[in-house]
């Protein structure tokens, strides 16, 4: 028998302000699309928010930024969180094998959110991101991690 290669994979991104509005998604190699996105998305913040609140209260010891959530994984996907001292949150949904992603999570905000969308004179903080080269950025940063697989070895079903 050959043994499947198992490939990391980012199926998807979402970027949500500090009062819990979607400000941007991305997918990429998502297989079940969303029949509703912005349902999913309060299900979504909901959770983060839930799961944050449980991580917390629920610690033997004081939480800060590198003990808090980050992560959390299944059978089918790890969902990777970052959360910037002004409360937006940056999430990342992968292949379950996918290796930690939080220090992505942080040049992605450090290096994209803030110098394309934050910096860009027409962006109006707390809304949703348009900006072109925001999001030309991010496609390019996203397409240069380590877990976002090469076309040719992704085989097609």
């Amino acid at each position: 028998k050959e043994k499947k290669k198992k490939h990391k994979m980012i199926f998807n991104l979402y970027i949500f302000n500090k009062h819990g509005k979607a400000i941007y998604y991305a997918d990429w190699h998502r297989k079940k699309q969303s029949d509703n996105l912005a349902e999913e998305y309060k299900l979504m913040f909901g959770m983060l928010w839930s799961l944050k609140n449980f991580v917390a209260k629920t610690s033997p010891k004081p939480i800060d930024d590198k003990t808090g959530f980050h992560s959390y994984k299944t059978s089918t996907y790890k969902l990777h969180f970052y959360e910037t001292p002004t409360s937006v949150k940056f999430v990342i949904v992968t292949d379950p094998n996918t290796p930690d992603l939080r220090d992505d999570l942080k040049k992605l905000h450090r290096d994209i959110y803030v110098e394309y969308a934050i910096k860009n004179p027409l962006y109006k903080l707390d809304e949703v991101i348009r900006c072109e080269l925001f999001i030309t950025s991010l496609h390019k940063f996203i397409r240069s991690l380590p877990s976002f697989p090469d076309p040719s070895l992704l085989t097609k079903a």
